[in-house]
């Protein structure tokens, strides 16, 4: 592929091909018939050519600097590009990790901590809805049901409920008067440390870059 500048070359090339053979030809059988208009016409030429010449360089220069321009946007494209497909992968690595934790005996540890963690912030939420998911409801309702009354709810005081939100696991209680809401879902964890989640992914990705 022939670049810009060699182009440039190439024309300028060219140029002293036609000054040193055709055209120097020229203005010698005239300067003995036409010396001071031959002189004229010679500067005028030269500057003629210079002109060709600085207008070949802008232009050059101006080409360069587009191409330059283009190759870092389309770089800079690639680049954002790469980032979000690794942070889709690893995303979907993750919950695939999740799904297996869900599935796993201490599941339920865990959600007996989440209970625990309620119970530290749920202050004056009296009347309360406990949202969880459909999985979490059929295998997970005596628990959840022995851990409210554990935290002093009668059995008008809650309701336990299936939630419409992809919360993942865990669980979410909305305070029914009040309109308080604690969002103790695995959705809501992973919402919390995305920022995190994808300094340390680009982070990794731009020392793997720089290792190159």
């Amino acid at each position: 592929m022939v670049t810009i500048e060699q182009k440039v070359l190439l024309f300028s090339k060219l140029i002293d091909q036609l000054m040193n053979t055709q055209f120097k030809e020229g203005l010698t059988n005239l300067e003995e018939e036409y010396s001071g208009k031959l002189e004229k016409n010679k500067k005028d030429t030269d500057l003629e050519v210079k002109k060709i010449i600085n207008s070949a360089n802008k232009k050059r220069d101006l080409e360069i600097s587009r191409a330059y321009s283009s190759l870092k946007i389309n770089e800079k494209k690639e680049y954002m590009l790469t980032k979000e497909k690794c942070f889709n992968k690893l995303m979907d690595s993750l919950k695939a990790h999740i799904d297996e934790f869900i599935k796993s005996d201490i599941y339920k540890d865990y959600l007996l901590k989440l209970v625990n963690e309620f119970s530290l912030e749920k202050k004056h939420m009296n009347n309360i809805t406990m949202y969880v998911t459909d999985n979490d409801y059929n295998k997970y309702f005596d628990i959840f049901n022995k851990a409210l009354k554990d935290l002093g709810y009668n059995d008008d005081d809650y309701k336990i409920a299936v939630t419409k939100d992809k919360i993942i696991g865990g669980f979410v209680v909305e305070d029914n008067i009040e309109k308080l809401r604690i969002d103790l879902s695995i959705k809501s964890l992973l919402d919390d440390n995305k920022p995190y989640i994808m300094q340390i992914l680009f982070e990794a990705l731009e020392e793997g870059g720089n290792n190159e």
